[in-house]
């Protein structure tokens, strides 16, 4: 059967760094299976998670592919176990996927923090996400930091997610 996969993504699209990280991992992962289709969807911000716009685009990507479509909320925990308001607005993203049956995907602190190993100056993210990309380093990583059951740094749920939506055995 025909997948899709829909990233929201906190970047938009200009910077393109989440899914640069998220495609370098699909690719190495998944990149030789025809029937599911990887589509990025930027939403500029975490905060844009449930704004209109982000909702109209995700129904239209929905109503357009053919097969089964599944949205998969990527989401940066940053400061949630000492800063008060991100774990609110945190645990308001995780209802909310729940309401939507959407799939959440996190990534503690950030997805830099996971991919890279280390926190990514704000004025650096693109271009160490485009070096990331061009070195390859993805093959240098430790898959194991996308199999976290619970929010702990370095690490997400990328990978159990997936596993989830399409199996051990596509």
């Amino acid at each position: 059967m025909n997948k899709q996969l829909i990233f929201c993504l906190e970047t938009n699209k200009k910077a393109n760094t989440d899914w640069i990280y998220i495609n370098e991992y699909l690719k190495m992962k998944y990149g030789h299976y025809n029937n599911i289709k990887f589509t990025p969807e930027y939403m500029g911000s975490k905060q844009r998670y449930n704004s209109n716009a982000v909702i109209k685009r995700l129904r239209d990507k929905r109503k357009m592919y053919p097969g089964k479509s599944y949205v998969l909320m990527c989401i940066d925990t940053d400061n949630l176990n000492s800063n008060q308001t991100q774990k609110k607005e945190y645990e308001k993203i995780k209802t909310y996927c729940k309401e939507k049956d959407y799939f959440l995907i996190w990534f503690h602190i950030d997805i830099e923090d996971v991919f890279q190993g280390h926190k990514v100056d704000n004025k650096q993210k693109v271009k160490e996400a485009s070096n990331f990309q061009k070195h390859k380093m993805i093959k240098n990583l430790d898959l194991s930091v996308f199999e976290k059951n619970k929010e702990s740094q370095h690490g997400s749920n990328l990978g159990l997610v997936l596993e989830e939506i399409l199996g051990t055995h596509l």
